[in-house]
């Protein structure tokens, strides 16, 4: 008999070993962070399990994070590390787990890392598109960048920020994980706060900077070759942002669509635009962004 139900709080070590045999490359220890429940200040969830004659047969994480977005409460439910095993695959029960998962009408979930057939799923059940597509800026050698300051680090954007309490949020938020904070100052009054960080791809191991949240998507389209030229190394680099970080014309080097796209379930009226890869598992489990 296959049963299906929210995972306990004292099964975290069994689920933990659970995803580290059956999903990949990802160390033992870093599973661990999709499951302790840091962000979420309200319940102990972190996801339902599949059982079959008392064996876990499936899971499917979630990680909740209670949140200020443009100084309102919100809660984002970022879902996680979908495994049902091959005996139980395309009876339905996927959707299943995804229903109990999603139950609360005030969370905005999001699936920033679905597969061909999840995201087939996502779309069928009338998710929407939250991206679908990617930009990319190289270095230029741009004299420009010479008036703009760019300052890098939790310390040191923590003493210059002043009274940005969302930046100090975030910063707190994200201690110990693999993201580097930036101030960008510019002759405007408000300087640019955005998160980075950097991952090694494709064939000849570029050095790809991913821009995983900005606070101004309209400043960010402005400056965003201006930041490739301060934050790429003279050599084979790349700045790459999802479209939806991005307002204006921005004239990236190359467009790239996804295969598949991000989808979202919203609520309380949140748009695409205030989702970013903080708060999520991207971070928990230091994935690459595609």
């Amino acid at each position: 008999m296959v049963t299906l139900r929210w995972a306990k709080p004292q099964e975290r070590l069994k689920i933990q070993q659970y995803l580290f045999e059956n999903m990949g490359k990802i160390p033992f220890e870093r599973w661990a962070n999709i499951l302790d429940c840091r962000w979420n200040h309200k319940d102990d969830h972190y996801g339902v399990v599949v059982e079959e004659g008392g064996k876990l047969v499936g899971f499917l994480g979630i990680v909740f994070a209670d949140r200020d977005i443009d100084g309102k409460p919100h809660r984002t439910g970022n879902i996680t590390s979908w495994y049902i095993e091959k005996h139980l695959r395309r009876g339905g029960l996927g959707q299943d787990m995804l229903e109990l998962i999603t139950q609360d009408d005030d969370v905005t979930y999001v699936a920033t890392s679905a597969n061909f057939r999840s995201g087939a799923l996502l779309k069928k059940i009338g998710w929407q598109v939250m991206e679908d597509k990617r930009l990319f800026w190289s270095w230029s050698d741009n004299k420009l960048k010479q008036q703009f300051q760019l300052i890098s680090g939790a310390k040191s954007v923590l003493e210059k920020i002043g009274e940005n309490n969302t930046a100090k949020r975030i910063i707190h938020a994200h201690e110990g994980l693999n993201l580097t904070h930036h101030l960008l100052m510019t002759s405007q009054k408000d300087p640019l706060f955005f998160c980075t960080y950097m991952k090694r791809k494709g064939p000849q191991d570029t050095q790809s900077f991913e821009i995983l949240y900005t606070q101004n998507r309209s400043q960010m389209g402005r400056h965003a070759q201006h930041l490739a030229d301060l934050i790429l190394p003279d050599e084979a680099a790349v700045l790459s942002s999802d479209s939806r970080f991005v307002q204006g014309e921005s004239k990236p080097n190359r467009i790239v669509e996804l295969e598949v796209p991000r989808f979202f379930k919203p609520a309380q009226n949140l748009s695409a635009a205030h989702i970013s890869f903080i708060f999520s598992e991207v971070l928990l489990l230091d994935l690459k962004v595609y």
